[in-house]
């Protein structure tokens, strides 16, 4: 059951990739791709293994959603792929960047906005559901503190994670991240149903 899901999820996250590269080309005024090698269902443990381990300090940005289905929504990087990010946006040099500060953090929460609610807008568009982003929150801390705490809902039961692999990627160079949705369990039936 799950290969149809993922498949009909790749070409969603790609379409997501496309509008969110325009998005963001668009802000900035310089070109940024966005392509994402590989969507898989996984758990809150693979979540924290792919940025790093449970102890890894990550930085992103979280998005409820809401609608005719809801769930979760989390752009999220080990925090020195977030400030790569950052200079990404910046048209800076990676490396410039050196400290999750004030400013850093909005252009993160700006490229989960960005990103997110790209994403979601191509799910709805694909599966004929109103979903509506809420505004993007700011979320740094460890990997393992943070699934927990906004995934808790989700994953009490048992409910699979869908895992985007999100590639970012200029003239100057790329860097990646992870999207991360959770669906709760009534709205993960419902793309189940719809993949089939």
């Amino acid at each position: 059951m799950a290969a149809p899901l993922t498949t009909q999820l790749m070409a969603i996250a790609n379409d997501g990739a496309v509008r969110a590269g325009r998005g963001l080309s668009g802000l900035i005024g310089e070109e940024i791709a966005i392509r994402v090698p590989e969507v898989r269902l996984g758990t809150r443990g693979d979540v924290c293994s792919a940025v790093g381990g449970d102890d890894a300090l990550v930085l992103g940005a979280y998005l409820g959603v809401s609608g005719d289905v809801s769930g979760h929504v989390m752009l999220l990087f080990p925090e020195s792929r977030a400030l790569e990010c950052v200079d990404l946006m910046c048209g800076q040099p990676p490396g410039t960047t050196t400290d999750a500060d004030e400013f850093a953090q909005s252009a993160i929460a700006e490229l989960g906005n960005i990103v997110g609610s790209a994403f979601v807008n191509a799910l709805a568009d694909a599966t004929n559901l109103s979903l509506h982003p809420s505004p993007p929150t700011v979320v740094r801390d460890l990997a393992m503190a943070l699934v927990q705490s906004v995934y808790a809902e989700v994953l009490a039961q048992d409910g699979p994670v869908v895992i985007i692999d999100t590639v970012f990627e200029d003239t100057r160079g790329e860097t990646a991240g992870l999207l991360i949705l959770a669906p709760d369990p009534p709205a993960l039936a419902r793309l189940q149903e719809l993949a089939a």
